[in-house]
């Protein structure tokens, strides 16, 4: 019989408490809606950390942000970058209730409310206003024109579901 050494010992331990510990409490991920552009394919999809078990959010800020990268292939990922923040950054997040209610930076007065419901498994709806409904929340798609130092916004589309059909809302710039 082969006798262990104490630093395989110790890692041993250290994967068996981590595996352990991993039981007590799992976050789970999910992507909620996410922002295109007319630049490229690449996308910033923003996505929420939260406790499936007692279907929860996550921390103080549960909801965050991050590129697809779609030019460079289907799972190519990358965080936001600081100045790329300004834009498409998290202005505020508080939960109130069975509620996380966001604003984005793009739209601080466009508030974004994500629903939570434990009926049947852990539900999660990103809510917002389109064309005056309460709708589901999917795509917000961003169609500028590029400037000198920075890109001209001509118009935003929010696109969602309302009662099962498909509803859009046009904001000109």
């Amino acid at each position: 019989m082969r006798r262990m050494d104490i630093s395989s010992m110790k890692k041993i331990l250290m994967l068996s408490l981590l595996a352990f510990a991993g039981t007590l409490y799992a976050e789970s991920k999910r992507d909620l809606f996410h922002i295109k552009r007319n630049k490229n394919r690449n996308e910033v999809h923003y996505a929420l950390k939260y406790d499936e078990a007692n279907c929860k959010p996550v921390g103080d800020e549960p909801v965050y942000g991050y590129w697809r990268n779609l030019e460079i292939g289907p799972d190519a990922t990358e965080s936001i970058g600081r100045f790329e923040k300004m834009a498409y950054g998290i202005k505020s997040q508080e939960v109130q209730g069975n509620e996380l209610v966001v604003r984005l930076k793009a739209f601080p007065d466009r508030l974004v409310k994500i629903i939570f419901s434990s009926a049947k498994g852990c539900k999660i709806t990103p809510l917002i206003q389109i064309a005056g409904k309460l709708s589901v929340l999917q795509v917000i798609s961003v169609f500028a024109i590029e400037g000198t130092f920075t890109p001209t916004v001509k118009y935003v589309d929010i696109i969602g579901t309302h009662g099962g059909a498909s509803v859009t809302e046009r904001i000109n710039k």
